[in-house]
């Protein structure tokens, strides 16, 4: 006589620590799964799973990409570059406005919406396309960069989707030399009283992406000469000094570092300088030289004359973006794995949006209501 079959409890228990594997970074597999049968995607859009899947795989998977140009070169495509088997999110453009975006961060992007002489922000979630409209500050600038950032209280930023956030925004004035900051909540739908720092002629904010540390955000100046810290919380403004060489050809991209410091990677004469903001011990943060990297040893093509530059840093994931004639590359630090994700263009901020893209967000959800 057959043995009577498992408990269902039992068998959804086993469905559920294989579905909990699933890999991330491919959110269509977990879309596919939920098509199998009513009891799996009932698995899949339970909010205590999901809860689960994103503690067990910890850092939201990279997505897609956006790309920024340098406000010399114009704006970009208003496209949406999936690097995963998984939706193209719909660019949310708008035939009388040219799209800029400045900032992907925490499951959200922010986009400069031009309109003229009109600057408008939005903040887009692609997941659950959600958009938050709202105007500049009361300064005047010319260059500048942004960032979005989640501002829920103890949140782990696994599932950002809905919240309160903040928009740090550091501007150029060159009529007055001055460097502004302010930041807008969502919460009040207002900015902050703006901060300025008078730093002379030389200093102009550079229109790439941020790195963020707790409450202090960091945008490069002119050519990588200098830093700008703000710390939002409290409204405060000030300038760091750059590790040597100060060029890199121009061209560098702020991370964050595996122990929480500020990171600073640039290529000079074809190798990849890494660079960490260490404290010593009599409290003076100074710049460490961490890693030294041989371009041809991990992208072969771009052997001198052939230039290569950083455009960009994905936290959590430690994958710096590489741009090139032959394309943009990623170089993932641990492993030394290097992937090309794009063609040749005209880049020179990569934006990578990073967020859990799961069932419960998608139309699917509606079928367990259903049944």
């Amino acid at each position: 006589m057959a043995p009577p079959p498992p408990p269902p409890e039992l068998i959804n228990d086993a469905a559920a620590e294989v579905l909990l594997r699933l890999p991330p970074d491919e959110p269509a597999h977990l879309f596919r799964a939920a098509l199998v049968c009513k009891p799996w995607l009932r698995i899949l859009t339970d909010p205590a799973f999901l809860r689960r899947y994103r503690a067990f795989h910890g850092t939201p998977p990279l997505l897609g990409l956006l790309h920024r140009l340098h406000p010399f070169q114009g704006d970009p495509a208003p496209l949406f570059f999936p690097t995963a088997a998984g939706p193209a999110f719909e660019h949310p453009a708008s035939s009388r406005r040219r799209p800029r975006p400045l900032d992907c961060r925490h499951g959200r992007v922010l986009i400069d919406m031009l309109d003229g002489r009109t600057k408008n922000f939005l903040v887009w979630d692609p997941v659950t396309g959600d958009q938050h409209r709202f105007g500049e500050p009361d300064i005047r600038y010319f260059a500048y960069s942004a960032a979005v950032i989640c501002a829920a209280a103890g949140c782990d930023h696994l599932d950002c989707h809905g919240g309160p956030f903040r928009v740090a925004l550091v501007a150029s004035d060159h009529s007055r030399d001055l460097i502004w900051a302010s930041v807008y909540s969502s919460e009040t739908r207002s900015w902050s009283t703006p901060t300025s720092l008078d730093n002379g002629p030389v200093f102009y904010v550079n229109a790439m992406r941020g790195a963020l540390i707790g409450d202090e955000i960091y945008f490069t100046l002119k050519h990588g000469e200098g830093i700008a810290k703000y710390d939002w919380g409290k409204n405060f403004l000030s300038v760091v000094n750059p590790p040597p060489p100060e060029h890199y050809s121009g061209m560098v991209a702020l991370m964050v570092m595996e122990d929480g410091s500020l990171g600073y990677a640039g290529i000079e004469d074809s190798s990849l300088y890494l660079w960490s903001r260490k404290v010593n011990a009599e409290g003076a943060a100074e710049w460490v030289q961490c890693r030294v990297i041989k371009q041809e040893t991990v992208v072969p093509m771009c052997k001198p004359p052939v230039a290569a530059c950083v455009v960009g840093f994905a936290e959590g994931v430690d994958v710096i973006f590489v741009g090139t004639v032959f394309g943009l590359f990623t170089i993932e630090l641990k492993s030394g794995r290097v992937r090309k994700v794009d063609e040749p263009m005209a880049c020179y901020s990569i934006l990578p949006y990073m967020s859990f893209y799961t069932p419960d967000h998608g139309r699917l959800s509606s079928l367990v209501r259903t049944h």
